[in-house]
């Protein structure tokens, strides 16, 4: 009709502020989207702490059995070692209770990533909801079930630090290098969670399949096995493990008192942040599909 401006749909959200859905875009602009992500990190802490208060985490007893659970674990590790195998010295005697430690430390360690890699791997199907009825950044999810995780194992390490003392291992200022390794693989649990986050949107089964290469993934690991104890012919699979030179560098700060080789420090920082620029592209490019898919 005469006298009538007929606007693109582009050219009405520029006038009215409005973000429209362009099907045709394959990811949206990532600067945006991170901006919009940090402003809404507050909601993915306060997130984390609910569904931590949903299972029971936040009490006494649940924060008991949240650290109970790795713990009979490395129980039963330690027993099989030193009981069973006859290694590790004797089960009441300083070398025996260093071995302990050594478990402990590892396993409550490698539950935070597993924890982080599994409930992120459900963040996405397991929060329809907030898909479908909101306009947040879904990358709140994944990141949400990671804080949670790492919320979970923070109890653990006053638990260890027990452990620590008992066992007459050194205290000393290379302790501070914990923070940076928690950081390192926070970084890389979180990358891990995202692309887990994504694939299970669109193959169901990893989820469930996930528990599986998490317990093939710990004996691949020195968690509960020192990494001098690999056999030279097999060092390489330390190199090719994503947490494999994190753990080496975890063992050599706790347990040899000394500040962690470079080399590993690197490789698992390389490791971590491809991982995470991997899993955060492969999120951003699928989003969109996330709301047809769940």
């Amino acid at each position: 009709m005469k006298g009538l401006d007929f606007l693109s749909n582009s050219e009405v959200a520029k006038k009215n502020r409005v973000k429209v859905y362009d099907a045709k875009a394959s990811m949206p602009d990532v600067g945006q989207y991170i901006s919009e992500t940090v402003t809404h990190l507050r909601f993915a802490f306060e997130k984390a702490k609910l569904d931590l208060r949903a299972t029971n985490k936040n009490t006494w007893l649940g924060q008991l059995w949240n650290v109970m659970n790795p713990l009979l674990l490395s129980l039963v590790y330690w027993l099989l070692i030193v009981v069973i195998l006859g290694s590790g010295g004797n089960i009441f005697d300083l070398e025996g209770v260093k071995v302990l430690t050594q478990i402990v430390g590892g396993l409550f360690l490698y539950r935070f990533v597993s924890t982080g890699l599994m409930s992120g791997s459900k963040s996405i199907v397991g929060g329809g909801a907030f898909v479908l009825n909101t306009r947040l950044p879904r990358l709140i999810l994944p990141l949400s079930a990671v804080c949670s995780a790492f919320l979970s194992f923070l109890p653990s390490l006053l638990l260890y630090s027990l452990f620590h003392i008992v066992s007459k291992y050194p205290l000393g200022l290379q302790l501070f290098w914990v923070v940076v390794i928690l950081a390192i693989l926070l970084i890389l649990t979180t990358g891990l969670a995202m692309a887990s986050a994504t694939a299970n949107v669109y193959f169901r089964d990893i989820a469930s399949f996930l528990p599986y290469v998490t317990r093939i993934w710990l004996y691949l690991t020195p968690v509960i096995y020192l990494y001098e104890e690999i056999p030279s012919s097999a060092k390489w699979l330390v190199y090719v493990n994503p947490i494999g030179c994190i753990f080496v560098a975890w063992q050599q700060v706790l347990f040899e008192g000394n500040n962690p080789d470079a080399k590993y420090l690197l490789i698992g920082s390389a490791w971590a942040f491809g991982l995470f620029v991997a899993g955060f592209f492969m999120f951003l490019l699928k989003e969109r599909d996330f709301a047809i898919r769940i």
